[in-house]
């Protein structure tokens, strides 16, 4: 069963890597000690004989020199050294010539495939096993006059001394590796303890935390590291969230009182028919008064039902090269007759080549927002200028109007639903707060921006940046 525990896991898993790495780390360490100390061995083995062959050389050809028919005793005291035995074998017959007093009883094997390495003028190494109760390493030198190989040396040494050490470095790291994976297992236990433990406070932070306590905040450690780095994460989503919530909450306080105005005056204007005795122009007044508050419940409905859509990203935005120009021409004309009626001059400006990647019917919605805002907000006699200009990296859509114009205070806040700036853009005036909302997010998702510039008194320009298509 795998273990729920995320402290259980990482200990299991460090215990598992660590035992590994001290397993390896000791038998790296065993094969590195035993290469090294056989390599020693064999090197000084390897000198004994060499110093042997080379001593009986000097003999025979002392002896060949003097002209001396008997073999000189090739091997003697001073050859001989404590824990090394050494044989000197005939290398055409393979008959032991001479053989030190430890192979008395017990000669070195002669191997064929030694001898013939030896006339070939090659030095052989082998370990025997058969030649007591510890191994036995064995090494055969030539004996070389010249290109003459008479003889073969062959000196042996007991590994007893490798094995023992061997053993005793075997038995130090039995001691020490479990040991030391012990007090590593507790020390990295208690280390992701102590790190899991700042986890396990984040979490019952945040688990604490609810929609009314939205402003409490998780205490990040002291340090900088991935855990305070997770507990400011945490604390920059519960802002968001906050900031969320109350979005919603005011967008819901703002919608219902939107919506009970009208529906406040549909209802005391037919209170007020159903009383009274009214004339028929009274009543179709009462009646054109009640669809107007209608129309405007209508307006708002559908503009929250955009809002949501967009909001929950089921609004498509269907991209392709769209004619700045033409698409500008068109709004104009849907808004001139509420211009005409308002008694706002309507004027055309600067009307740019320009093409843009994005919706057209959005596009569309976006500048007619922007035109009916200016329209509303002008007063009789004033003046809407609509223009289309172009840069080398993107396309411009403005529109200008000789309003009242906006304080500086509220200019960052007109994008926001249901905001009206208090000055000269009341209810009274027919707007209902979200026209600005849906064409910021409209110009966002094409990927644009709308600018607005505005001086009390002077008027206001909104501009709409898209990228060039």
């Amino acid at each position: 069963m795998r273990p729920r525990s995320l402290r259980t896991r990482l200990a299991l898993w460090h215990a598992a890597l660590l035992a590994i790495t001290l397993l390896g780390l000791a038998a790296l360490t065993l094969w590195l000690l035993k290469g090294i100390l056989s390599s020693t061995a064999d090197s000084a083995l390897l000198d004994y004989a060499d110093t042997t062959a080379r001593s009986i050389a000097s003999m025979v050809l002392q002896n060949r020199v003097n002209a001396r028919t008997e073999r000189p005793k090739f091997l003697n005291k001073e050859l001989e050294e404590w824990g090394r035995q050494i044989q000197v074998v005939d290398a055409q017959t393979g008959e032991i010539v001479e053989r030190s007093d430890g192979l008395q009883s017990h000669a070195l094997p002669r191997d064929l495939t030694a001898r013939v390495n030896a006339l070939k003028g090659k030095t052989t190494f082998a370990t025997r096993l058969d030649l007591g109760e510890y191994p036995v390493r064995v090494v055969t030198v030539p004996v070389q006059i010249g290109e003459e190989i008479p003889y073969l040396v062959q000196a042996a040494a007991s590994l007893e001394g490798l094995e023992d050490a061997l053993g005793r470095a075997s038995g130090i790291l039995l001691v020490l590796t479990p040991s030391v994976f012990f007090i590593s297992l507790l020390g990295g236990r208690l280390l992701v303890g102590r790190s899991l433990g700042t986890v396990d406070e984040i979490t019952r932070t945040a688990m604490s935390i609810n929609p009314s306590s939205l402003a409490q905040r998780i205490v990040p450690p002291g340090s900088d590291d991935e855990i305070a780095r997770l507990a400011s994460a945490f604390n920059e989503m519960i802002g968001r969230l906050d900031q969320s919530f109350r979005q919603i909450q005011q967008f819901s306080a703002d919608a219902s009182h939107e919506l009970k105005t009208p529906l406040t005056s549909i209802r005391g204007q037919a209170e007020v028919a159903l009383l009274a005795e009214l004339t028929p122009d009274e009543y179709r007044k009462t009646l054109k008064s009640i669809v107007d508050d209608t129309e405007r419940m209508s307006a708002i409905v559908e503009n929250l039902l955009l809002l949501a859509k967009a909001d929950a990203g089921h609004t498509q935005i269907r991209k392709k090269p769209v004619d700045l120009a033409a698409m500008a021409l068109q709004a104009f004309e849907q808004t001139e007759q509420a211009a005409h009626r308002k008694g706002v001059a309507l004027e055309i400006g600067e009307i740019a080549e320009a093409s843009a990647l994005g919706d057209a019917l959005w596009l569309n919605q976006i500048t007619t927002n922007l035109l009916n805002n200016a329209v509303k907000y002008t007063p009789a006699g004033g003046r809407v200028c609509l223009s289309v200009t172009a840069t080398d990296q993107e396309a411009l859509v403005s529109v200008a109007d000789s309003g009242a114009g906006i304080a500086a205070k509220h200019l960052p806040h007109i994008f926001d639903r249901f905001y009206r700036v208090d000055s000269g853009r009341s209810r009274d005036a027919g707007g209902v707060g979200l026209g600005l909302n849906i064409a910021q997010w409209a110009a966002d998702a094409h990927g644009g921006r709308i600018a607005v510039e505005s001086e009390l008194g002077k008027g206001t320009t909104f501009t709409l940046h898209l990228p060039l298509a």
